[in-house]
């Protein structure tokens, strides 16, 4: 094997047969996972090493066991090694690539920051060609791609409809996406609408909700709803507390921004950079400069 490949422990003389006889992996599934090829995919620091193990993959018969396949297909295209390109060039080797590959990719591309529309291409194309319905893993990604590439509710709409009809309206991921799909868009109302559809609100739903209502415009309804929050008991984090602290900093209303800092104080919340930064905003913008003043000079890490 090359040079990067090269660098891993030998071969045992069990792996050794397997090496030499690549039929027993592919007809007897019992050893996929074994095969030392494949389990040098978690030990690989370099895409170049992912792409070795892909060729020789290929030379022995490995790579069209869609385990085998499938694993290898996933380091290269989601992993901190991941060669976009080449995963997709890797996945039309693929003869039929099963649903969860099809995530994968669908995935892959959603949480690019370079080209998310082509997330959505992947769907339409795995709706024609894929023999599996999509599921409850498949929908997160395509609706954030659709939030970052258009901002018509139509679009949001009909993946909204595949949901519905595939009976996939009640999983909580894909209904927090929705929220803040429609949110994004500009319709509060279908957000909210999808979110009083939610039985059991985790504080992801609620944070969604609270920060499309403060970039929205609607500051004094995204307190609403944290009076609202605090009702059901559901336990604030960052997240919440920088929108709402915003909403405060809209508003104007430096006692309620005051309760709040003292509130993230008292209840130990994880105060990360970007809630600071949210509390000094807000005491600047409500002109309480002392209060700025002495939150800054209390900052050990300033941007």
């Amino acid at each position: 094997m090359a040079v990067a490949i090269a660098n891993f422990p030998k071969l045992s003389v069990h792996s050794r047969h397997f090496y030499r006889n690549p039929s027993l992996t592919v007809n007897n599934d019992r050893y996929f996972a074994e095969h030392p090829l494949l389990l040098m995919v978690d030990r690989c620091t370099k895409s170049s090493q992912l792409k070795q193990i892909h060729a020789q993959l290929l030379r022995i018969g490995l790579f069209f066991d869609p385990y085998s396949s499938s694993k290898l297909f996933s380091a290269l295209a989601i992993s901190p090694m991941s060669d976009l390109d080449y995963a997709q060039k890797m996945f039309d080797e693929i003869p039929q690539p099963n649903l969860y590959t099809w995530n994968t990719l669908i995935r892959a591309y959603a949480s690019s920051d370079d080209d998310p529309v082509r997330s959505l291409f992947v769907f339409l194309r795995m709706l024609h060609e894929c023999p599996d319905l999509p599921n409850k893993f498949t929908f997160p990604f395509v609706i954030k791609a659709a939030s970052d590439v258009v901002d018509d509710a139509k679009l949001g709409r009909g993946i909204h409809g595949m949901v519905v009809k595939l009976e996939l309206a009640d999983d909580l991921f894909i209904l927090n996406s929705l929220i803040r799909f429609y949110s994004a868009c500009g319709y509060l109302d279908l957000a909210y609408r999808v979110f009083m559809s939610i039985h059991d609100k985790d504080v992801v739903s609620w944070n969604s909700m609270l920060n499309a209502y403060v970039q929205g415009g609607c500051p004094e309804m995204a307190l609403e709803l944290y009076q609202a929050m605090e009702g059901e008991d559901v336990r604030p984090n960052e997240v919440t507390m920088v929108g709402v602290v915003s909403a405060c900093s809209k508003t104007r209303n430096l006692e309620l921004g005051r309760v709040m800092h003292s509130h993230i104080r008292k209840n130990r919340i994880k105060s990360n950079l970007t809630l600071r930064n949210a509390i000094l905003d807000m005491y600047m913008k409500c002109a309480s400069v002392e209060d700025a003043r002495k939150l800054f000079d209390e900052m050990e890490r300033k941007m």
